[in-house]
C-alpha cells in the first residue's frame, strides 16, 4: 500500500450527490499501479468555489458532475478541441509546473458512451435530454456516423409514437414513473446507478485516468 506523503497528488470529483465509486476505482488503480496518489469525492454546491479550492490545494485533477458541466468553462485555462465541439466539461487535469496551477477541461463521457453503443451497430438513435451529458452521447453518435435525434421537454410527447428504436436516456428521470411510454422500446439508461450507466461510467473513468497518469488500464 502506498504510504500517503507530501509529495502525493491529490485527485478528487466535485458533485451535488458524491458517492464513492470513483474513490474505490482510482484508488485501487493507483495502488495497482504504484502511483503515489490519492482520489477523493467532495461535495460541492459552487463550482467556482470548489476549482478556486482546488488550485489553492494544487490538486492534479478533478472529475465535474451535473450541473456543473457547462458551468466549468468559465473556470479552466484551456479546453481540448473535442471539448470545444461537445460543449461540456467533465475532467480537469492540472498541466502546470512548479507549484502553478493551469487547468485544462477534458471531456471523457463521450468515451463511455462510445464504448456502449458500439456493439449495438444502430443506424438511429433518440436521446433524451440536452444537458452536459446529452451533448456528449450526441458528439459519440456523430463520431460513429450515427443519425441521432434529441427529445427534451418541449418535444417528450414524441416518445409515444417511437417504435423498435432505441432510446438513451441522458437525463436523471426516471422512465417507469411516466407510464405514458411504450418499453417495448430499448431503452439505455444513462444514470450512474443502473447497469448501462455503470458501464459507462467505468469506461469513461479508464480514459480519465490515461489523462491523469498517462497510464493505459487494463481491468
Amino acid at each position: 500500500m502506498i504510504k500517503i506523503n507530501k509529495d502525493t497528488k491529490l485527485y478528487g470529483s466535485f458533485s451535488e450527490t458524491p458517492g464513492n465509486n470513483g474513490c474505490n476505482f482510482f484508488n485501487d488503480a493507483f495502488e495497482k499501479y504504484g502511483i503515489d496518489a490519492i482520489y477523493k469525492s467532495f461535495y460541492s454546491k459552487d463550482i467556482k468555489k470548489s476549482i478556486e479550492a482546488a488550485r489553492t490545494l494544487n490538486m492534479a485533477g478533478f472529475a465535474i458532475s451535473a450541473p456543473f458541466k457547462i458551468l466549468t468553462f468559465d473556470y479552466v485555462n484551456e479546453i481540448t478541441p473535442n471539448v470545444g465541439y461537445i460543449g461540456s466539461i467533465n475532467t480537469v487535469k492540472n498541466i502546470g509546473f512548479n507549484g502553478q496551477t493551469f487547468f485544462k477541461g477534458f471531456n471523457t463521457d463521450w468515451i463511455g458512451a462510445k464504448k456502449i453503443l458500439e456493439p449495438l451497430n444502430l443506424d438511429h438513435l433518440y436521446i433524451l435530454g440536452d444537458g452536459g451529458f446529452s451533448k456528449a452521447v450526441q458528439f459519440a453518435c456523430t463520431i460513429m456516423k450515427v443519425k441521432f435525434e434529441v427529445i427534451t421537454r418541449e418535444t417528450w410527447s414524441k416518445l409515444e409514437t417511437i417504435q423498435d428504436s432505441y432510446i438513451f436516456n441522458a437525463t436523471p428521470i426516471k422512465l417507469e414513473l411516466d407510464t405514458s411510454i411504450s418499453f417495448s422500446n430499448n431503452i439505455i439508461d444513462g444514470r450512474p446507478h443502473t447497469k448501462s450507466g455503470k458501464a459507462i461510467a467505468l469506461e469513461q473513468a479508464k480514459a480519465q485516468f490515461k489523462i491523469y497518469t498517462g497510464v493505459d488500464y487494463d481491468a
